[in-house]
């Protein structure tokens, strides 16, 4: 599959996707968010790729967000024009959740308003010390909606509140502190250091990594007791897989296991 405003790659296990418009820090139209759903469900049917990667080109930005331009012209045409931007940006976002495996972000740069919730709803945020993350929405009037679920979800509601009343933006090294994203890393180890990482997931069994995120994903929002019953069988079912039972026996047997993936 061809992207316009996307570069794909496949190497061995790990797919990259990576948003190609530097000239303008990354921002995402509408083509663009449709093609990352499109890139998204491409990596997730080729059996050949165990996790994915989303990063944006140049230094600048990951994502410095929604395109301004585009989004102002649809304020003009009609409610129903606005909903169509919209509805693309959280069908992208909810393409990561419907995915069965792991997608890491890698930001070396900007990721403000769509492009924060873009990189927060991943799995795992890896950023560069140089990385800046925010949501300045409500410094034009307007309020950062969709990315609320995931951006509230990963850092709380208290400080969501602060990041969305406010607008401020904040470095790398506080959106660590604030659980927004996993880890910093030197600027130029952030390739290194985000492939290393996607490999050493790679390496784990494709069929408890899958089950797993459906089990963090699905238990999530349950009642307590209800998420525990549902944890209890999926457990039993895992536990009677072919890979845990090669797991098994490669600890026992001191060697590494090979993975069959069911």
């Amino acid at each position: 599959m061809e992207f316009q405003n996307l570069l794909y790659e496949v190497k061995d296990t790990i797919a990259y996707i990576t948003l190609n418009r530097p000239d303008v820090r990354n921002a995402l139209n509408e083509e663009m968010m449709i093609e990352v759903a499109e890139a998204l469900a491409e990596a997730n049917k080729d059996d050949s790729v165990r996790v994915i990667v989303l990063k944006g080109s140049g230094d600048k930005a990951f994502s410095a967000g929604g395109d301004l331009k585009k989004l102002r012209e649809k304020t003009q045409e009609s409610s129903i024009a606005i909903r169509d931007y919209t509805t693309n940006y959280a069908n992208m976002i909810l393409a990561i959740e419907e995915i069965n495996k792991p997608i890491i972000a890698s930001v070396q740069g900007y990721a403000l308003a769509g492009g924060c919730g873009l990189a927060t709803a991943c799995d795992i945020t890896v950023a560069s010390e140089n990385a800046t993350f925010g949501v300045p929405e409500i410094n034009i009037g307007f309020w950062g909606a969709i990315i609320t679920a995931p951006i509230a979800r990963a850092v709380g509601m208290k400080k969501a509140m602060e990041l969305f009343y406010t607008g401020q933006q904040i470095k790398a090294e506080e959106a660590e502190k604030i659980q927004l994203i996993n880890r910093v890393v030197e600027h130029d180890k952030l390739d290194e250091e985000v492939d290393k990482l996607a490999n050493d997931i790679a390496s784990k069994s494709p069929l408890a990594i899958r089950l797993g995120r459906e089990m963090f994903i699905a238990s999530r929002d349950m009642e307590y007791e209800k998420s525990i019953h549902y944890l209890r069988e999926m457990a039993t079912i895992l536990a009677g897989s072919n890979d845990a039972y090669e797991g098994m026996t490669a600890f026992l047997e001191k060697r590494e296991p090979k993975w069959e993936g069911k």
